[in-house]
């Protein structure tokens, strides 16, 4: 017969493990809401909501447009950024959004008809579900980081961005290389708001410099697979790269490789490189290729952003920085509020 002291144990046993452990498995973080957020979904009209089309489900999801937009900073913008910086995010995911709102009067997603947007980052918007960002943050940081998104969104609620009276495509990307890009410089359209300008204090972004090597017969596998009749010498390829024009933002627009003058963005795609800010050197049977800044260059950076909002510059300055000759102003959105 086992004596009083063996029950004892037992039974703290379970009450020191076994019961807090049920409570923590039973135990399901309740995502936060702005105030009065469930019932205004509810009462939202259908002509009011934005259509987005989910890539992972293959489904349409309709919601408001600001529980959009912070769906869209929250994949798009680290969220430790300055709250200006977050709500320079917001306007422009809020103008990217509203250009192509069927109900005022826009397109539509242009891969997928029935929706306005898409999830797919490389055609339209990222954006995340709160799911998605407590997975993506913890469950320590959600909780202040969706609260910043929150604040930035609502501080902005129907801000959008305008050249001549009709909202911009503001286009935006993680890194520059100390300045951004003209359009026309990476894209064939001049567009006049998307000017080259200075983007000083990107140097602590983690994307602002960048080294790849890559084995050189991969280097000239991939150059004959992309252009069949190049010519170029295979033991030592670089040898026969030369830049011919760099753009106004300190990129390599057009080059020579071998026989055949292509531009820096093509080089670019080919090798998978951060930016069309590039230098090569030989590195034993590697060539090894240092990019600095991080995406095409062109509107907004995001960390550029970053660092102007901890200059004390507001998102509107910040905008206009970035966008060149346009105003940020209110538009009519009808969702209904409490």
């Amino acid at each position: 017969m086992k004596g009083a002291g063996y029950y004892i144990i037992f039974f703290m046993v379970i009450i020191i493990i076994l019961v807090p452990a049920g409570v923590v498995r039973s135990c399901k973080p309740k995502l936060p809401q702005s105030p009065g957020e469930s019932e205004r979904i509810e009462k939202t009209a259908e002509s009011d909501l934005i259509s987005l089309y989910i890539n992972s489900s293959g489904k349409i999801e309709k919601l408001p447009l600001e529980e959009y937009v912070k769906g869209v900073v929250a994949a798009e913008m680290p969220a430790s950024f300055n709250i200006e910086a977050l709500k320079a995010q917001a306007v422009a995911a809020r103008t990217y959004a509203y250009k192509r709102w069927r109900a005022a009067s826009g397109k539509g997603c242009s891969m997928h008809p029935d929706a306005d947007v898409c999830d797919d980052s490389t055609h339209c918007q990222a954006w995340i579900t709160k799911t998605e960002m407590l997975k993506k943050w913890g469950i320590f940081s959600y909780y202040h980081y969706y609260s910043k998104i929150n604040q930035a969104v609502n501080a902005t609620e129907g801000m959008i961005i305008l050249y001549q009276n009709e909202p911009i495509d503001p286009l935006y990307f993680s890194t520059s290389n100390g300045k951004t890009e003209n359009s026309e410089d990476v894209w064939e359209n001049q567009i006049p708001y998307l000017r080259s300008v200075a983007s000083p204090g990107e140097e602590n972004s983690p994307h602002f410099s960048h080294v790849k090597e890559i084995p050189v017969d991969v280097v000239v596998s991939r150059l004959k697979e992309k252009w069949p009749d190049i010519i170029i010498d295979n033991k030592n390829p670089e040898k026969q790269w030369k830049v011919l024009e760099y753009s106004s933002g300190g990129r390599i627009k057009t080059m020579q490789v071998g026989n055949k003058i292509i531009k820096g963005t093509e080089f670019r795609q080919l090798f998978e490189l951060k930016s069309t800010d590039f230098k090569w050197e030989r590195s034993g049977k590697n060539i090894k290729i240092t990019t600095k800044g991080f995406g095409h260059g062109v509107g907004m950076s995001q960390y550029g952003a970053n660092a102007m909002a901890k200059a004390e510059a507001d998102y509107i300055e910040i905008l206009k920085h970035y966008y060149t000759g346009v105003e940020i102003k209110k538009m009519e959105i009808k969702t209904i509020k409490n």
